[in-house]
This record gives C-alpha cells, structure tokens and sequence, in this order.
C-alpha cells in the first residue's frame, strides 16, 4: 500500500504534475508550451494548496522570467494597478466595520425586524448580508459580522425544537448569498476587483461602480430569490410564535448598548465612500481612489475609528500577493498569444458569431474547473484572458462574454472546499455535504438559464450587447 499512498500525497502529485507539463514541448509549439508549463504550475500549486498561495504567486513571477515568457520587472507591474490599492482599502473599511461593531449592530437591527419569526429570518439574513456588501467590502468580513448572530439564533431555536431544517436555511442561505454577492459590486470580492482591472487592461473598457451595479445586482437579486424559494422548499421551517428569537435579539442589542461615536464616524465615511463611488461619472476620481480616501479617513486623528496597527493585521496580504501573481499571468498570457492560440483551437468547436454557443460552452468549463478551486480570483484569472480572445476570434462583444464569466466562476456550489464561506458555515457541522450539493444542484439548473435570460434580454436593453 505504501506506493499508492506514497503517489497520492500532494506534494508528490504536485511535482509530478509540473515533471510531466515538460511533455507539452514535444507537441505544440514551444512559446505556447511554456505559457502552459507556467499555467500548470499556477494551477495545480493554487488547487492542491501544498504549499502556501503567496509562495506559488511569487513563484510564477520568477517561472515566467525564468522561461523568457515575461520579464521579472513587467510580472511585478500587476501589484502597481490602482485595483490592487482598493483591495488593501477594502480591507481596511472591513476591519473598521469589525473594530466599531458597527456591521454587528446593522446585522441585528436588521433581524429585529422580523419579531423573532423563524422563517422571516432567513429572508433577512440574505437582506443583511446584501445590506452589508455595500459597506464591508470582502466576503469574509461580511460573514465574520454575521455568522456569530446566526449562530445564536440557532442555538435559541435548538433549546425550542430539534428541528434542523433552520439551522440548515440560515448557514447555506448565508453561504450562498455570501457568493452571490461577490460579482455583483465591483467592490464585492478580490475577484470582481481584479476582473474589472484585467478587462480594462485587456480590452480598453473601463468599468465604473454604477455602471457594474445596473449589470450584475438584478442578476444577484434573482438568484437570492430563487435561493430562498429552494432552501424553503427542500427544508421547510414550521411556523413559530418568536418570542425566545426575539429576546436573543432584543438582548444582543442591548449588549452593544447605544450607538458610540466611533460608529457614527464610520457611517459617516461610508455615505461618503458609497455616494463617491456612485457619482464617479461626476468628478471622475475612481473607485480606488475614493476607497483609500476613506479608508484613510477610518485611521486619521479626530475622523479615525481604528488605529493603522489594528487596520494592518486585518489586510490580507496573502490575497494582495495573489492578485499581482494573477494579474502577471493573465497579462501573459494575452501578450504572449497563448491566450489567442488557445481561442483558436476553442473556435473550430464555436460556430462563429453565435454568442450563445460561445457563453454555453464557456459556462460548462468553468463549472467543471471550478469544482478543484477554493480561489475564485484563481479561476477567473485563467478564464478571462482566453474568453476575451475567444470573444474576438468569434465576432462577439468581449467584455459582455467576460461578465459571463464572472458570474460563473462565482458558482462554488458543490463543495465545501470551493470557497472560503463554504468551509466557515460548514464547519458548524449543522448541515452536510449532501446538503450542500443538492442546493447547488438546484441553484445551477436555476442560475444558468437566468444568466443567460439576462445576459440576452436584460444586459443589451441597458447596452451591453453581445455584438
């Protein structure tokens, strides 16, 4: 038994993987070997996670130097974009939100509406979470609010009833939402981050908060209804009079007593942040350019709510590193042509100027790559550069065929191990793996048909057409 064992530890597939891409160079030809040599490496190193995401990304920097593909210089240039920037503000904002407990305090303001109603309250953990997307920027700090408050709910309800169908409503209803929400800001994950920055650099088209609210949030509004409709029907919750949900929430208020000064400086500068960028059509300055303004606003003297100390440990520089590594390959990938090359091939397969042929087969692969990824920014990194090439070899409007993409690789419906917030509700233990596949089931018979209605329907009334 030991060689099996000895072939299936991941060190050993990892290096196996990377000895035998070498192969490639004997049938196709060389430039495009090594950008796949490169990609494996990237891929396999970010899916079987033996060895730490920032020591991978760095890596590739150094591989694609090391093969000729792109200079050492030009792979460090990601980490210049002014979308790397908005992550670090993002992170700061959520910090603030966490030190302040002001994203605790709208959480439980926002389930006091419900008067303890079991079912009411699996509606209102989607609206909070929704809620919070617009002012804690990253997924885990939006969840990081919310999470202990469900879990005491739960807990309230267990002392009721030993019915498990509520727990079940209110961790996949924040697991699915929580991805949900993650493409439609484009402050709403390090994924949509990096992709409005890469479709800017690939194809010249700048998006502006607004403009990619107006695109994605119908679709996320729709799939959050869809959502609760199926945990509903597959674990339906028994009516129930409220009264010990209530005073669990009616307590938890009270233990943050009023609202302090602190967190009204942070609602403050969040109208602030929101309405800059909502109205960046107006004065122009960017989306990363008023997120750091009001980052720094939450650390300054007399308009700060945190010290920089406190906002530095919450930056996930891990994500940081990611981001420049990805930004590196996607931009080597289109320069290098592996990216056109491979959109070739993909075409033969395409009828041309058939938008959805393109969609639909781009949609199944990132659905099936997706299930060996816990990164998202990961996939989408691989995805977009070879979409938007796909888009011109066929005829068709890149960066409405990108958005696709977007959405789909926001798709971890399967697996715990696909996103951050699977594994955090998961690990609960309130709900199972099975349950977690049949939602996602459901959700991509739903989701799939919807993105494509909107993206036929909807997207080319408000002008973005496939063409």
């Amino acid at each position: 038994m030991w060689p099996l064992r000895f072939l299936l530890n991941s060190n050993v597939i990892f290096l196996l993987i990377n000895l035998f891409s070498w192969i490639l160079v004997l049938y196709i030809p060389f430039d495009h070997a090594k950008m796949f040599i490169v990609l494996l490496f990237a891929l396999s190193g970010w899916a079987i996670g033996n060895l730490p995401q920032p020591i991978i990304s760095l890596s590739l920097i150094l591989y694609l130097d090391l093969l000729g593909i792109a200079p050492f210089s030009e792979g460090l240039e990601g980490y210049s974009q002014p979308f790397v920037w908005l992550l670090v503000a993002t992170f700061i904002i959520a910090a603030a939100f966490e030190h302040t407990g002001l994203g605790r305090r709208i959480a439980l303001l926002i389930f006091s509406l419900v008067k303890g109603s079991r079912r009411a309250s699996v509606t209102l953990v989607m609206i909070a979470l929704t809620v919070l997307s617009f002012l804690i920027p990253t997924g885990a700090g939006r969840i990081a609010m919310i999470l202990p408050v469900c879990l005491g709910l739960i807990e309230v309800v267990k002392e009721e009833t030993e019915e498990k169908s509520y727990a079940k409503n209110i961790l996949l209803g924040v697991t699915f939402t929580s991805s949900i929400m993650s493409f439609s800001l484009i402050t709403g994950s390090s994924s949509s981050v990096y992709a409005a920055s890469a479709i800017k650099t690939l194809t010249g088209y700048s998006w502006d908060y607004l403009t990619w609210l107006l695109v994605h949030f119908p679709i996320a509004l729709a799939y959050i209804i869809s959502l609760l409709f199926i945990l509903r029907w597959r674990f339906p919750i028994h009516k129930n009079d409220g009264n010990a949900e209530k005073k669990y929430i009616e307590m938890q208020l009270a233990k943050l007593g009023k609202i302090k000064k602190a967190e009204i400086k942070l609602i403050i500068i969040s109208l602030i942040m929101i309405t800059g960028w909502i109205t960046e059509s107006i004065h122009h300055y960017s989306v990363a350019m008023v997120a750091m303004f009001s980052a720094l606003l939450c650390c300054f003297p007399f308009t700060g709510v945190q010290t920089w100390k406190q906002a530095n440990s919450k930056i996930d520089w891990n994500i940081i590193i990611l981001f420049g590594a990805a930004y590196a390959l996607a931009e080597a990938m289109q320069t290098n042509g592996t990216a056109d090359w491979m959109a070739s091939f993909l075409a033969d397969f395409i009828p041309a100027h058939n938008p959805l042929w393109a969609a639909l087969v781009v949609v199944i692969m990132i659905v099936i790559f997706r299930l060996g990824f816990a990164n998202m920014l990961g996939v989408t990194a691989v995805f977009l550069p070879l979409t938007i090439s796909l888009a011109d070899v066929l005829s068709i409007n890149p960066v409405w065929l990108a958005q696709i993409v977007i959405i789909t690789c926001s798709f971890g419906y399967f697996l715990p191990s696909q996103s951050p917030a699977n594994l955090m509700t998961y690990s609960v233990g309130e709900y199972s793996k099975a349950d977690l596949l049949i939602i996602g089931i459901f959700m991509i018979i739903i989701t799939i048909p919807l993105l494509f209605l909107f993206a036929f329907y909807y997207w080319p009334f408000i002008g973005l057409n496939p063409y």
